[in-house]
């Protein structure tokens, strides 16, 4: 039980941390992810079984498209908290905020190597208005998040 219970709670923290940090970017001018965009390839992904769809901004839009969008974000948190778990908990390499900090840092390959090319955004956000930026962002984001996902998990370690 505390097995699922430090998972979830980990997952969840690190995904509450990062949206903090994003809010707190956009206050700057540095926009969010689109959660709408994430929520329709979401959907569209579950309905048509198709996982890459570079058109899903021509899409049609769906009433809870942002709601999906927020959901899937946090499922994907918690699944990478299974795998953080899995390193370093199961297979018992030490946990520190350094590599916390590392684990996110490589968790910023799935946006800038699945999912922005998936929704025609380009590998490390090349179709984008400012690729460079975006990836910064996204590693900067990311890497906070690792940070926050061994805080969560240490909880349940000390």
């Amino acid at each position: 039980m505390i097995d699922f219970l430090s998972i979830f709670v980990a997952g969840i923290f690190s995904c509450i941390i990062l949206d903090i940090l994003g809010y707190l970017l956009k206050k700057i001018g540095i926009p969010e992810p689109s959660w709408g965009i994430v929520g329709r390839w979401t959907f569209y992904m579950i309905k048509n079984g198709a996982f890459f769809n570079p058109t899903i901004i021509e899409k049609p839009e769906f009433k809870y498209e942002v709601l999906l969008g927020w959901v899937f974000h946090y499922f994907i948190s918690i699944s990478w908290a299974v795998i953080y778990y899995i390193i370093f908990i199961n297979v018992g390499i030490k946990m520190s905020y350094f590599s916390g900090l590392i684990f996110g840092a490589i968790t910023t390959l799935a946006p800038l190597l699945v999912f922005l090319p998936f929704t025609g955004q380009g590998i490390f956000a090349k179709n984008t208005d400012k690729p460079i930026e975006t990836s910064i962002i996204f590693l900067i984001r990311h890497s906070i998040y690792g940070v926050a996902m061994y805080e969560g998990f240490r909880w349940f370690t000390i």
